[in-house]
C-alpha cells in the first residue's frame, strides 16, 4: 500500500532502457502534508514522459529514481540497475494519464467535475482501491500542460505536486 501511495504521490516520478521519443519533460516540487504537522515534507526533482514510459527522478532531499516502462514499475538500486516493483501495476496507466491530461483515460477511473478554480478539475475515484486511499484529486492545467495536482487522502493527509516545463515558452 505504501508503494501505491508513493507512486501516486510521486506521481506523479531515466533513461536506463532504450531511448524513446520524449513528449514532455520538466521539473516538479512535491509537498506532502501530514495531519498533525505544521510544515510539509518537500521534495523536488525532474521527469521525462515518453510515448512508452515515464522517468521520475527525485533530487532532494533524498535521490531516488522511478521508471515506468512497458506497464511495469522499477526503481533504481545503488548500482543504478532497475529493480521491478511488484504490486504497482494498477497505477501505471493512471499516473501517465494524469501527466498527459488524458481525459478519456481519466474518465474511466474518475468522475470528473469542474473545480472552482479556472483550469482545474476535481476527480473523484470510481475504483474501490483508489477510494480506500484518496477522496479526490484536483488536476490543474495551464497552457495545455498539467501545472498542479493535489491528492487528498482519506486519512486527511494530502500531497500537492507542482510542475514546470523549462523547455517550453510559457509561464505557469
Amino acid at each position: 500500500m505504501r508503494l501505491s501511495v508513493l507512486l501516486l504521490s510521486v506521481l506523479v516520478f531515466f533513461p536506463v532502457f532504450a531511448s524513446s521519443v520524449v513528449t514532455e519533460q520538466g521539473t516538479f516540487s512535491q509537498e506532502k502534508h501530514f495531519k498533525g504537522f505544521s510544515k510539509p515534507f518537500i521534495s523536488t526533482g525532474s521527469f521525462e514522459l515518453a510515448e512508452d514510459g515515464l522517468t521520475w527522478q527525485v533530487e532532494s532531499p533524498v535521490k531516488s529514481t522511478l521508471l515506468i516502462k512497458q506497464g511495469q514499475v522499477y526503481t533504481l538500486n545503488a548500482q543504478g540497475e532497475p529493480q521491478l516493483q511488484k504490486g504497482a501495476e494498477p497505477y501505471v496507466n493512471l499516473l501517465q494519464a494524469i501527466l498527459k491530461h488524458d481525459e478519456v483515460a481519466l474518465a474511466e477511473q474518475f468522475t470528473m467535475a469542474e473545480h472552482a478554480e479556472p483550469g482545474c478539475q476535481t476527480l473523484l475515484p470510481k475504483d474501490d482501491l483508489l477510494k480506500q486511499l484518496f477522496s479526490q484529486f484536483e488536476l490543474c492545467v495551464a497552457a495545455e500542460q498539467v501545472s498542479r495536482v493535489r491528492l487528498q487522502e482519506v486519512n486527511g493527509n494530502f500531497t500537492v505536486l507542482r510542475f514546470a516545463y523549462p523547455h517550453k515558452e510559457h509561464k505557469q
